[in-house]
């Protein structure tokens, strides 16, 4: 009998064992693909910044690329060992991949982990009581900022007038009102978009580039550094802009420079505690790059700043051409400055002692260039059309204020055409009048529309001229009133002007009493035993249109300008104000759109020792029947919030509730006030039954239960609210400090106050 051959045995059984390791390898690899989590989008995460992008992005490339490497393998039972070999190479790749891409992420997370660490330092130096007021201090500081550059827009989530939602319709906002968007809602005053000017962005950072900097290698680095004030703020992304092109960039980064000028910026972009976007930007700054033994030559128009190019072809109203002239060379690391030669329709040129070649042109085309350097590579030549043209085209503007020509031709003009000129009208009316024309060349020019823009809109007036040419307008003082006209030049091209008439009114006294905006604000001269000092502001105009703040008034506490903390849906703005032992001066001062004005200011003293106040608590539930539950004035210790007088006096009639958070916090909200048979005895009038037909309200005929009221209960437009002093107070009253003679009120209300007397458009009860 023939004895098996061992050898060939051997080989099929490690070739089986080899396919099914394969295919054991398959399965780990794919479940291992598959099982893995999502990698995290950052466009979900409003704080990710761009290392964080980047770092995420490049996960999601590597598991594209595992889960390639399943697809492409080899399952088949046949060839085994050439797949094992492959999975073997195979696996060595991946683990170069990935030591590759864990050393890149490793150094993308030192960049992140360096700025997290700055914001840290910042954030630890104060405890997380003070957190609120360091937020509060940040916004406030960053408004101060904004106020000087009022170009902002309303391009977030919110708007200047609603705000975004809440994140649950069905919570409340802990404010008493029952029907409100709630959860931690975007405060209604965010989600603006605002752009700083230089100066102001260096209040949040600044970099290590240099203007005018010359350097001789190509690779540029540059750092990034948040001031204090920017380190407060959440940093959302950094970008830097070279030539015109536009990255994603590091704290520490580095730029390759091309050959001559670069032009180099730096935009931060941040979001503060109330959701608003700010982008900060530095100046456009200038870097050289000299090539070694390369010469750079700049050619500048000394009266516009504005560089000039080879083959240019310029067009000029002067009868001169002035140009400044540079050129430099790097030669073994160092820059010198290099001869130049000028000429101007093939004659030399000089420059003055200043530097400035101050040129004769002749009418027409004048030809002119510019030499420097030696020859060969090292020279570079710039040469450039000019064409002298006299333009006798012209337009005036007169008014009362201001009277100015305007023309391309200096010789006869002001100011040149598509420019702005700004000025002041200060008077006792707001009737303003004024008078364009221009001047007849050929017969084709004209005037072809008259435009005044201001708050309202935009009104074309051109028809609107009298017999004399003038124009009368009524002028706003909230802000510019914009006059533009369009007309047509001698040769046929269109041009335009603008002239922006900022009014201010002088006031008469007496007439100003009649029509000062009215401030409402619920606060005397008074002592306080809290920190924390809440006031409500609502201001009107002599006709009764709400004012807004920040634009027509401000409150200053001590001198200083504070943000309002919120704007309630009924236009109440609430300022939460820190008060320091002592006296404090609160000011009040309005504008009006009219330029009408007024000013109120407030004494209120901070005394931290506990003082005695006497105060009146009502509980009522008038509107199913059950008349006032409790009315008494206790004395009590001025360190409580309403919250806790409300809570303290409702045990002591034997009520308990059912609310959120705690009675000395802004998280307190009153749901519902429970005692057996609280209920007992309701009843709806049938003019309250009325009242909520016509507001839209189901009415279900009877509580949910007889031991609790609260919301939801009757309708869905139920629940408590809670005045203070005559006022609906929005705030939380966990954070509402009590004064003594404070007078706090709970009424149950079945269609969000509408049926118990509270006014949303002035927050005043009764």
């Amino acid at each position: 009998m023939k004895k098996p051959d061992r050898r060939k045995e051997n080989r099929k059984k490690a070739a089986g064992a080899l396919a099914g390791l394969g295919l054991a390898v398959f399965f780990f690899i794919l479940l291992f693909g598959f099982g893995k989590a999502d990698p995290e989008n950052p466009m979900e995460n409003t704080t990710a910044d761009a290392s964080h992008m980047y770092l995420t992005s490049s996960t999601l490339a590597m598991d594209k690329e595992k889960l390639a490497s399943v697809e492409n393998a080899n399952i088949s039972s046949g060839g085994s060992e050439n797949q094992a070999q492959q999975e073997e190479e195979q696996q060595e790749e991946e683990e170069q991949e990935q030591e590759d891409q864990k050393q890149n992420e490793e150094e993308q997370k030192q960049d992140v982990q360096q700025q997290e660490n700055e914001q840290q330092t910042a954030q630890d130096t104060t405890s997380t009581s003070a957190n609120t007021d360091s937020q509060l201090n940040v916004s406030d500081s960053l408004l101060n900022l904004i106020q000087k550059n009022p170009g902002s827009g309303n391009n977030g989530s919110g708007s200047d007038e609603n705000g975004g939602q809440g994140s649950d319709g069905d919570k409340n906002n802990g404010n008493g009102n029952p029907d409100n968007n709630g959860g931690n809602k975007i405060p209604s005053d965010g989600g603006q978009q605002t752009t700083l000017n230089p100066s102001q962005s260096e209040a949040l950072f600044t970099t290590s580039l240099k203007d005018g900097d010359e350097v001789t290698d190509p690779e540029y680095p540059f750092t990034i550094t948040l001031t204090e004030k920017g380190k407060q703020l959440t940093l959302v992304s950094m970008t830097v802009t070279q030539n015109g092109s536009s990255r994603i960039c590091k704290s520490h980064d580095s730029l390759t420079l091309k050959e001559g000028a670069n032009t180099v910026s730096v935009t931060v972009r941040f979001r503060d505690g109330k959701y608003n976007q700010i982008d900060a930007s530095t100046k456009v700054y200038t870097i050289y790059y000299f090539p070694d033994h390369d010469v750079q030559l700049e050619v500048k128009n000394a009266r516009s700043g504005a560089y000039i190019y080879d083959q240019d072809q310029l067009t000029v109203m002067q009868d001169s051409l002035w140009i400044q002239v540079r050129a430099r060379k790097a030669s073994g690391g160092t820059i010198s400055d290099v001869s130049v030669r000028v000429r101007l329709n093939n004659k030399t040129q000089k420059a003055d002692s200043d530097g400035i070649y101050r040129m004769k042109l002749t009418l027409g085309n004048n030809q002119v260039k510019v030499t420097a350097g030696e020859g060969g590579n090292s020279q570079r030549t710039v040469s450039f059309t000019v064409n002298y043209k006299v333009d006798q085209f012209m337009i005036s503007f007169e008014s009362s204020a201001k009277t100015e020509k305007i023309s391309n031709n200096p010789g006869i003009g002001d100011k040149v055409f598509k420019g702005v000129t700004t000025f002041k009208y200060a008077s006792t009316s707001a009737d303003f009048s004024f008078r364009i024309r221009c001047s007849t060349v050929t017969g084709d020019e004209r005037i072809d529309k008259i435009q005044v823009t201001n708050r309202y809109g935009t009104l074309d007036v051109t028809d609107q001229a009298g017999a004399d040419g003038y124009i009368n307008i009524t002028l706003d003082a909230s802000q510019s009133n914009n006059i533009r006209v369009y007309c047509t030049d001698s040769d046929g091209e269109s041009q335009w002007y603008t002239w922006s008439v900022n009014y201010e009114r002088v006031l008469d006294p007496e007439e100003n009493q009649k029509k000062a905006p009215v401030i409402r604000a619920n606060i005397t001269n008074e002592t306080v035993n809290a920190a924390l000092f809440i006031v409500p502001v609502k201001v009107f105009d002599y006709n009764g249109n709400e004012l807004k703040a920040n634009q027509n008034f401000q409150l200053y506490l001590n001198g200083e300008y504070l943000d309002y903390h919120s704007r309630e849906q009924d236009g109440t703005y609430e300022y939460n104000l820190y008060l320091t032992e002592g006296e404090n001066t609160v000011v009040i001062r309005a504008v009006d759109n009219e330029g009408y004005t007024a000013e109120k200011t407030y004494t209120v003293t901070l005394n931290p020792v506990k003082e005695e106040a006497r105060v009146r608590v009502i509980v009522s539930a008038e509107v199913i029947g059950l008349g006032t539950m409790i009315d008494e004035t206790v004395t009590t210790t001025a360190d409580q919030t309403v919250a806790q007088i409300v809570e303290d006096r409702l045990a002591a009639y034997g009520y308990t509730t059912i609310h959120d958070g705690v009675a000395d916090s802004d998280s307190y909200f009153l749901r519902h006030i429970q005692k057996p048979g609280i209920n007992n005895g309701w009843n709806i009038a049938d003019d309250e039954r009325s009242l909520l037909d016509m507001l839209g309200y189901d009415l279900e005929e009877g509580p949910k239960s007889n031991d609790s009221l609260g919301e939801k209960d009757f309708t869905a437009g139920s629940g408590w609210m809670v005045t203070l002093n005559h006022y609906y107070i929005a705030q939380t009253m966990g954070t509402r400090a009590i004064r003594d003679g404070d007078e706090i009120h709970l009424i149950y209300t079945l269609s969000v106050g509408k049926d118990i007397g509270v006014d949303p458009s002035t927050s005043i009860y009764g």
